[in-house]
């Protein structure tokens, strides 16, 4: 009978440092990589404190800041999340597992209906169709997400009305 294999002896738990941008970085920093001010970030972070919280007495648990943090990282820059591990000092592991849980947050039913607003009735978009002509002289529309230029290919028809200022 073959001799037991010696039990393997685990690896010691290792802690990465943690950077406090909150506290190290001003706002002009704050916003080229996070695409949010200090009070922004604070901001978000309210909004979902509650969900975002550990309710555990673990030791080095991510506030919900952090936890913010780290999404808007991966969000404004769209890096792997060894890069956020390595900028930001959590494990590659609780990186992903961070977006995954704070997108969630974020997108939750009371948050989205706070700040997403459609019309629903004929004329509420009808309102809105008006509206969004006399801003900006588009014809037909009811809404806008984000306000980023998207290149079209233009209608035959009213082609000049579908050409922005970047041409």
């Amino acid at each position: 009978m073959a001799a037991p294999a010696p039990l393997r002896q685990r690896r010691p738990r290792r802690f990465r440092e943690r950077k406090d941008v909150l506290h190290d970085l001003d706002d002009g920093e704050l916003i080229k990589r996070y695409r949010l001010d200090r009070a922004g970030i604070i901001f978000v972070t309210d909004l979902v404190r509650g969900p975002l919280t550990n309710p555990t007495g673990r030791n080095q648990a991510l506030t919900p800041e952090m936890k913010i943090i780290v999404l808007l990282r991966y969000l404004a820059t769209g890096k792997m999340q060894l890069c956020s591990m390595d900028d930001l000092g959590p494990s590659q592991q609780t990186v992903s597992r961070v977006i995954t849980e704070t997108l969630m947050a974020l997108s939750s039913n009371a948050i989205l209906t706070q700040f997403i607003t459609f019309p629903i009735t004929p004329h509420e978009t009808q309102r809105k169709i008006v509206d969004f002509q006399q801003i900006a002289g588009f014809p037909g529309v009811i809404g806008a997400i984000d306000g980023t230029h998207v290149r079209i290919s233009a209608p035959n028809e009213f082609e000049g009305e579908y050409v922005n200022r970047k041409g």
